[in-house]
């Protein structure tokens, strides 16, 4: 819910939608295929600092969003390059009484590339979508003719987010008002009390806006009103160029 705020609040959000998914989605490709620690810094830096320099993102949203990521491939860093081994091998190893923790120059490389690699992703997938509101991505991929059927799945199932969403806010005020929440045995309590019902809840909830639609024309498919944005000459010149330079700096790496 928040990401879908800021991304209404962007100084970008006047951009053309295709525009920036294709930066998005391209930039990310090229991180994938070069397979470059340099690249993938440089894409960290400037596309972290495009949204927080040119969309104005907060600093402090920005890294928080990025945390919950970057600790999970900090855990896989980690896993790929620790080895388990019943004997002492590798540049490094620490005993653990009934095995061997082992580190290898080449797993520690491999742990960083990959690390590396899937945080300028996050860069890239983050600078659109705190940039671009969701059914303006919807529309770009109508745009490119993806089957409908996909589209209003990832619509509906974004949809069915807020839903629960707002099933749970009005289950934990409820528990509040109760004192649901005054000691830590009535806090897991009411905890797994909102866990086993909030489904069944939300389901009827859902029920209730598919017969919403339905009254209202639904017929398979969700059209939104947007703004035409035109895609500016200087825009364009500015991916090319940033394309470019990802392409330079690989070309640079493998010599």
């Amino acid at each position: 819910m928040q990401i879908d705020r800021y991304a209404y609040r962007s100084n970008v959000n006047s951009w053309n939608a295709g525009f920036k998914v294709l930066l998005s989605i391209g930039t990310l490709c090229m991180v994938i295929a070069f397979d470059e620690v340099m690249v993938s810094l440089f894409v960290i830096m400037s596309l972290g600092a495009f949204t927080l320099g040119v969309g104005k993102t907060p600093v402090r949203v920005y890294l928080r969003f990025m945390s919950v990521p970057l600790a999970f491939m900090i855990c896989s860093g980690i896993a790929i390059a620790a080895q388990f081994s019943s004997l002492p091998s590798g540049e490094w190893n620490i005993s653990a009484h009934f095995f061997y923790l082992c580190l290898t120059k080449s797993g520690i490389k491999l742990a960083v590339q990959v690390s590396v690699k899937a945080i300028a992703g996050m860069s890239a997938v983050y600078m659109m979508a705190f940039s671009t509101p969701m059914h303006e991505i919807i529309g770009v991929m109508q745009k490119i003719r993806l089957p409908g059927l996909l589209i209003e799945l990832m619509n509906l199932i974004y949809r069915y987010i807020f839903i629960l969403f707002d099933v749970a806010a009005e289950m934990q005020t409820a528990a509040r008002a109760r004192l649901g929440y005054q000691s830590f045995r009535k806090s897991l309590r009411t905890f797994a009390l909102i866990a086993g019902s909030l489904f069944v809840v939300s389901l009827r909830k859902a029920n209730a806006y598919y017969d919403a639609l339905l009254s209202r024309g639904y017929d398979g498919k969700i059209e939104f009103l947007t703004e035409k944005k035109r895609l500016k000459a200087w825009q364009a010149a500015g991916g090319a160029i940033y394309f470019t330079a990802v392409i330079l700096i690989w070309r640079f790496c493998k010599r």
